[in-house]
């Protein structure tokens, strides 16, 4: 018996193969080869069987095999329907409010009461139960984005903290600037390099230091050093620079913080908008037809005919005879 030879770029669509020899011996075992899922962009392509249309599978719980062809294959859709006179505006008002596909829990238990095959074997019948959950999808997804917003707070408190930290260093660094001039010393304060953990525990007393201090040579924090001490020579210009460098970086992760609240809160609004409706009890207006009651600028009412033209009520005026 001959083998079939399969094409070699359709060599990955192969799910199971079984060949003729063998499907020939086992004709009760009903052999099979099997293919897997090809994916949908090569399928639609102008010329399916063509070893430059894909021939890859399908990836699992999605038709394409990645997301370049998925982008692909929905352009090309996009086209034919433009092409067709379509409009993208409405393909984009038909899925702005798409939400993702959500599973369904079924439970399968078997029931108390017994049923009799042909056989007269007795067998259970299984009872399905679907689990629904307790909450919308919307109120799920609002709960997840007011999640997000609680991780923010506690982010920006946090930047708030280091940003009180600089700013104590700041003030440190010109105490230490203005005693170092005062006293013709290079007055390096090593305090200068203490962590976080070290100005959340000492801060306030590192800066009252500075008036406790009666300006000796002999404190234990302050370089005695003359101005040109190689050691420290330019700290002020360097430890400045630090500082603006680490309020930069404090600044910029608030601000980025504000703008990803600010779009949190947006779609919570959206949502809940879709949920309830913009204008609670409105209905829909109908297109060509005006809303009664039409109110003018000036607190008047407007009268509309059905086919939007407007008329004053009043008396007709005589033809001239």
């Amino acid at each position: 018996m001959k083998c079939v030879k399969i094409p070699e770029h359709m060599g990955d669509l192969v799910d199971q193969f079984f060949c003729p020899p063998c499907i020939a011996k086992n004709l009760s075992a009903d052999l099979k080869t099997t293919y897997k899922m090809r994916c949908l962009f090569g399928l639609n392509s102008l010329d399916p069987g063509s070893t430059k249309a894909c021939h890859k599978p399908a990836r699992a719980f999605s038709k394409y095999c990645s997301d370049e062809c998925g982008v692909k294959n929905l352009r090309k859709r996009i086209d034919t329907f433009t092409k067709k006179g379509g409009k993208k505006e409405d393909l984009w008002d038909s899925v702005k409010t798409a939400s993702k596909r959500e599973g369904l829990v079924r439970v399968i238990s078997p029931s108390p009461a017994m049923q009799v095959d042909s056989v007269g074997t007795d067998i259970l019948k299984p009872v399905i139960k679907e689990v629904k959950p307790t909450k919308t999808k919307q109120e799920r997804e609002i709960d997840r984005l007011n999640g997000l917003l609680a991780d923010i707070e506690r982010i920006r408190d946090e930047l708030h903290r280091d940003m009180d930290i600089i700013l104590s260093r700041e003030k440190l660094l010109q105490l230490a600037t203005d005693r170092s001039e005062n006293l013709g010393q290079c007055g390096w304060d090593q305090r200068l390099c203490f962590s976080d953990g070290d100005w959340a525990d000492y801060g306030e007393g590192v800066l009252e230091s500075y008036t406790e201090q009666d300006g000796s040579a002999e404190a234990e924090w302050w370089c005695p050093g003359d101005q040109e001490c190689e050691r420290h020579a330019g700290w002020q210009n360097l430890r400045a620079k630090d500082l603006d460098k680490e309020k930069e970086r404090k600044e910029e992760a608030l601000f980025k913080l504000t703008s990803r609240e600010r779009e949190i809160r947006k779609r919570i609004d959206r949502i809940e908008e879709q949920d309830t409706g913009p204008l609670l009890g409105s209905a829909p207006r109908r297109a060509g037809v005006p809303p009664k009651n039409n109110k003018l600028s000036n607190g008047h009412t407007m009268k509309t005919k059905l086919n939007g033209d407007t008329s004053k009520k009043g008396k007709k005026r005589k033809a001239p005879t």
